[in-house]
């Protein structure tokens, strides 16, 4: 059973087939921009909202930071694994509550599809065509503002595989919070397919960061977490100018 160490915070999760994914948290391999810009964003009294879960690495993390952790994740074998870490870790299992739906504009169903197969990272709206795929029930914006406490800081990390450029757009309920810090990671590639592929994702992309009109962005790339006054810039255009291939913060205090 490893434990994983990150920053001054430690859990416990399952051996098994993702041991090497592990591993590479615990080196600080994977994502680690990720981790610091979530570390230096939560407190005590946060609540998380983890749109993408998969097996538990942000959820995992941010309850042994914040005050509630939301995770939603559509894939059964994923949801199925992390449920099985957050078991190993008694002190978190009260501060996480798993979802296993897709969050979508619309309630009802969607198609999922895996770009291998259930339980790999990929599930998304955008890999239907797979050979392997699953309809899986909905939850909506409106839906998971519902489930917020009525103040408080809060945190959103999306990583859904392209789905970003439909949900962002209707975020605006949650939006209107203060307190408010959301990393976005964007997948054009997914989103759009083929090359070239600017005149989809340029109008995409605009569609997202017109939604945060008035926040901070910060780049979150590598090892990295640094401030972008330039997109800042660029996304206040009245007309698409850039493509978004990687994370980003928007914060607003």
């Amino acid at each position: 059973m490893p434990t994983i160490r990150l920053h001054d915070s430690t859990f416990e999760v399952s051996s098994g087939p993702q041991d090497a994914f592990w591993g590479r948290v615990n080196a600080g391999i994977w994502e680690a921009s990720t981790f610091e810009a979530i570390a230096r964003n939560l407190m005590p009294d946060t609540t998380v909202l983890d749109l993408g879960a998969w097996i538990g690495p942000v959820s995992l993390f941010a309850a042994t930071r914040a005050r509630q952790v939301f995770s939603f994740e559509p894939d059964p074998v994923a949801a199925a694994e992390f449920k099985a870490n957050i078991a190993l870790n008694p002190a978190l299992t009260n501060r996480i509550t798993v979802i296993e739906k897709a969050v979508w504009p619309e309630a009802g169903t969607v198609r999922m599809g895996a770009k291998t197969a259930q339980g790999d990272s990929m599930s998304s709206v955008h890999h239907t065509g797979s050979a392997v795929s699953w309809e899986v029930p909905t939850i909506t914006p409106a839906e998971i503002v519902a489930l917020l406490p009525a103040e408080g800081p809060v945190f959103v990390k999306i990583d859904v595989e392209g789905a970003e450029y439909a949900i962002v757009p209707t975020l605006a309920p949650l939006l209107a919070r203060d307190n408010l810090k959301v990393l976005v990671s964007f997948h054009p590639r997914f989103a759009a397919g083929g090359h070239p592929r600017w005149h989809k994702t340029f109008p995409m992309t605009k569609r997202v960061f017109d939604v945060f009109r008035g926040f901070r962005i910060h780049r979150v790339h590598k090892k990295s977490v640094t401030p972008a006054p330039w997109l800042e810039w660029l996304s206040a255009l009245p007309f698409p100018a850039f493509e978004a291939k990687t994370t980003y913060l928007f914060t607003r205090d």
